[in-house]
């Protein structure tokens, strides 16, 4: 039990011996000037923070020293001197306004850790040798100028005034990149210098007239400096201010926030860090690491000690914290050496590494350095410091982010939309015209109801301005400025451009684009040619007069030489009864009639039911065919192309049968993007194209799309117009006598125009991308665009060889059925009335009588026998007579047995069956029975 009881004992004692040792304590020093009690505050309040964060490893105890105004490099090497024989393990500062390095001297000598929390000089390299212990939490001024270089780039500034303090050494430094930009750009970029007392209005009476200033200046100064530019027109709204100087506080600016003259474009940049509105006003609690500060420089001193705590935590952690040497500045020997302070080296090495790997306890973010001690990594904001709202956020990598975020402003702009006269994007009421009305409801049209939507999206109100000259903009190579809407926003006398206004290479160099809100390509403008109405004898043209009086000619010749042929053929004369082995007669069947009807049959491909026998007849008949299949194929071939040549499109399909060809002049608006496409491309079609444009005598080019519609129209042809098809589709929809040729080549966008650097851009884009949305870009396009009260009814080919006949083409053959059916019928009726006489006349009846009686029969469609009187057996008769001499003497001879049968007293039944036969065919009437008959007597 004792050796346990002894061993309780010994543990308690040194545990004991352990809780009674006192804390480490560490002293650092700070070298302030005597006005910047505000970084000594933060100075002494972060120390209390990161004593409560200590966990009782060790505490850091402050030296302050104080300097005035008027004090040297003597005097701050003097009060560096106290510090180390006071032991100090870190010395923070002095500011950039000591202008002078001994501390840092000193501290590479003695291997006490200096940290600087401002802008230093850039150093060369003897100088950076001997400020090996030195690290900056300011980002280095190199970086800042490359920064504030990519800012302005991305603004697009290309003209611009650089205004900065010629008291601040640093100024220059900070400004490097962007002042390099003035041997770039030496009529575009001023530079001009101030000092404090100077007459301001002065500096700005030389800028008077420019709208865009990068402005470097003290805080102190800022509110003053600018309230001299406001009687200079230099401080309106379409004036944009670049403020450079890291330092300057959010609410620098609030005397001239009420001001109603200044309403100038701020935008200023400052060290992205943490939210400071959480904690701006709020009491200071050891537990509250972030403890609020106001400006820059605190902040950054504050960072300082936070990176000086963590390498100490991270040191304590495993080895015991050594305390400094004390140093007597009378025996240190700079030459080397002076034995340093390894335990410092080694905490200026644990800063640097752990930096990078926590940005918890710093206010503004990650912390980096580079070998020579100097913060490369840190992000800085962009923002407007009169509302105190951020824009963007640039990184070191050079990239430039939008921040999207909610923001009240407090200044009512009203827009400026600057525009042109052209339908359908922007036209003028007649009635309001004629009334002398003003303002925004004077026009309407696609653009009026757009700029309407977006200002819903965007909340704004806006006033439309006509720019002079109804110019699109365009570059004057003489006066080297710029006309029209693009001259407006140059001249920041527009906030906003809009109409078909199309996005060029040229045009960005000057201006801003939105997003597009409609995206379109060129095509060729040409005139439609009335669709002729073909005469109703549009089926004889393809052959000539002459051709047709041949054709008929042909048929009356060859029907007489047929017939003639035919009696001197012996092969074609036939026994017209082949039961009889021994006809008295033979008969030929092509009389003038059957000859007319072979020879029109052959020409209508139609036949015919009798056809020849002997060779001659055949020989003949085969060569008429021959022609007569020729004539046919060759009618029917050009009846396919005439009347279809209607149809027929132009010869100039596209762009390169355009550029190809010399009859046909084309042009376009000079000096616009269409114009430009052309003029600037390298394509050997664009090419061709813009070189017979440029020697066309007369000229082809027009001052806008009106003039170049006019002139197609005016040339019937001769003239097409190339322009964007947006335009030419609302001119073809409202005028029949024009059309689209082509394909569309060349795409192109129409956007919103702004001026550089305006920070509404990003919210134009984004009510834009909502109106696609929501779907209201298509409705608009859809509504001004579409014409439903006058549709043209273009005759367009079908996709295939052969395009379809109308009516019109074809209607003189249906005319041609009916004149012939009509005089048919005109016939048929004729011989109906003259048979209706006939009858009469046989049968002792009146003509009305017969009419009626023949009428009702053939109004009796069902029946389809009908009795033949005596008339009927007359006409029959005489049809018979013409066919033959043998078939008239059967006749006469049927008759004849017929009569001494009737003489005969005999009884019936006492007939005989071929008497019988025979009197019954004459009751009937009946040709057909008399003809068999004779034919079984025979």
């Amino acid at each position: 039990m004792k050796p346990i009881v002894l061993l309780v004992l010994c543990f308690a004692i040194v545990n004991c011996q352990r809780n009674i040792e006192p804390i480490p304590k560490i002293k650092i020093g700070g070298i302030f000037y005597d006005y910047e009690f505000e970084i000594e505050e933060a100075f002494i309040k972060t120390i209390g923070v990161v004593n409560g964060l200590s966990e009782g490893e060790f505490k850091l105890e402050p030296v302050s020293k104080h300097l005035k105004d008027s004090d040297g490099s003597m005097v701050i090497e003097k009060y560096a001197c106290d510090l180390l024989e006071l032991g100090v393990a870190a010395i923070f500062g002095p500011s950039s306004k000591a202008n002078s390095d001994i501390v840092s001297i000193l501290s590479n000598v003695t291997g006490v850790p200096n940290l600087l929390f401002d802008a230093i000089n850039e150093e060369n390299e003897q100088q950076k040798a001997g400020h090996q212990l030195t690290l900056n939490v300011y980002p280095t001024q190199l970086i800042l100028s490359k920064a504030y270089a990519d800012i302005v780039h991305n603004f697009g500034w290309k003209k611009f005034n650089i205004v900065y303090d010629a008291e601040d050494e640093n100024a220059p430094m900070r400004l490097q990149d962007i002042l390099q930009l003035r041997d770039i750009h030496h009529e575009a970029v001023r530079v001009l210098k101030f000092r404090r007392g100077d007459d301001y209005q002065v500096l700005w009476k030389g800028i008077q007239g420019d709208k865009r200033v990068i402005l470097d200046c003290p805080p102190e100064l800022l509110v003053e400096v600018l309230e001299a530019s406001i009687p200079f027109d230099l401080t309106g709204q379409f004036n944009h201010l670049f403020l450079t100087n890291l330092e300057t506080p959010a609410g620098a600016l609030e005397p001239l926030r009420n001001n109603e003259t200044f309403t100038l474009n701020i935008t200023a940049a400052r060290l992205m860090g943490k939210d400071m509105e959480n904690f701006l006003n709020t009491e200071f609690d050891p537990n509250n690491i972030d403890m609020p500060t106001r400006e820059l420089l605190p902040d950054l001193i504050h960072d300082a000690i936070m990176l000086y705590f963590l390498a100490l935590k991270e040191i304590a952690s495993q080895y015991m914290i050594e305390e400094p040497p004390t140093y007597t500045c009378d025996t240190l020997d700079f030459n080397g050496e002076t034995q340093r302070w390894r335990f410092g080296e080694y905490v200026n090495r644990v800063m640097r590494q752990i930096a990078p790997l926590n940005d918890t306890l710093f206010h503004h973010g990650r912390i980096q350095f580079d070998d020579a001690g100097y913060r490369t990594h840190f992000e800085l904001e962009i923002y407007e410091p009169l509302d105190n709202y951020g824009l963007a956020l640039w990184n070191t990598n050079g990239h430039i982010s939008s921040e999207h975020v909610q923001t009240n402003i407090s200044k009512k702009i009203v827009y400026r939309v600057a525009t042109r006269l052209g339908a359908p994007y922007f036209m003028e009421k007649e009635e309001a015209v004629a009334a002398n009305v003003t303002g925004n409801g004077r026009y309407y049209g696609y653009a009026v109801d757009l700029i309407d939507e977006i200002s819903k999206e965007m909340n704004f109100e806006y006033v439309f301005v006509p720019v002079a000259g109804n110019g699109y903009g365009k570059y004057n190579k003489e006066t080297k400025r710029w006309d029209g809407i693009i001259g407006e926003l140059i001249n920041n006398d527009a906030h906003m451009g809009i109409c078909d206004l199309t996005i060029t290479q040229a045009r960005k160099e000057v201006v801003d684009f939105s997003v597009p809100f409609m995206t379109l390509g060129i095509s060729i403008l040409a005139y439609q040619k009335p669709v002729e109405r073909k005469s109703w004898s549009a089926f004889l043209e393809p052959f000539q007069n002459e051709v047709w009086m041949y054709v008929m000619a042909s048929i009356l010749v060859i029907s007489f030489l047929y017939f003639a042929i035919s009696r001197i053929t012996v092969g074609d004369w036939e026994n017209p009864h082949p039961c009889n082995k021994d006809p008295d007669t033979v008969e030929n069947r092509w009389n003038i009639s059957n000859s007319f009807w072979i020879t029109i049959g052959s020409i209508m491909t139609a036949g015919c039911d009798i056809l020849p026998i002997h060779p001659t007849m055949r020989i003949f008949t085969t060569m008429f065919w021959i022609f007569a299949i020729i004539l046919n194929n060759s009618y029917t071939a050009n009846m396919a192309a005439f009347l279809t040549n209607s149809k027929m499109e132009s010869s100039v399909n596209s762009i390169a049968d355009l550029a190809g060809q010399a009859e046909i002049k084309f042009g376009t608006i000079e000096g616009g993007s269409t114009y430009s496409l052309f003029a600037e491309s390298n394509e050997t079609t664009y090419r061709l194209a813009f070189n017979r444009m440029q020697g066309a005598d007369p000229p082809v080019y027009t001052k806008d799309n009106i003039e170049g519609v006019d002139r197609v129209l005016k040339n019937n042809g001769n003239y097409m117009f190339l322009m964007e098809t947006t335009t030419l589709e609302y001119n073809t929809e409202r005028n029949c006598k024009l059309k689209m040729l082509g394909d569309i080549f060349g795409e192109k966008h129409y956007a919103i125009a702004v001026p550089f650097g305006a920070e509404y851009r990003h919210s134009l884009n984004v009510a834009i991308l909502r109106l696609a949305e929501k779907g209201i870009l298509p409705n608009l396009k859809k509504k001004w665009w579409t014409n439903e009260d006058t549709p043209c009814e273009h005759e367009e080919l079908a996709e295939k060889d052969t395009p379809d006949l109308t009516f019109d083409n074809v209607r003189g053959i249906f005319y041609t059925l009916y004149v012939g059916v009509f005089l048919a019928y005109i016939i048929g009726i004729i011989d109906f009335l003259i048979y209706s006489h006939q009858v009469a006349a046989e049968e002792g009846l009146s003509f009305k009588e017969a009419f009626i009686k023949e009428i009702t029969f053939v109004l009796k469609f069902w029946n389809n026998k009908k009795p033949i009187s005596a008339a009927g057996s007359s006409r029959s008769a005489s049809r018979m007579s013409g066919g033959s001499d043998k078939s008239a003497r059967s006749l006469s001879k049927s008759r004849k047995l017929s009569k001494s049968n009737k003489s005969s007293k005999s009884d019936k039944s006492d007939k005989s069956p071929d008497a019988s036969q025979v009197e019954d065919a004459m009751e009937r009437k009946s040709t057909k029975s008399l003809k068999s008959v004779v034919i079984k007597l025979k």
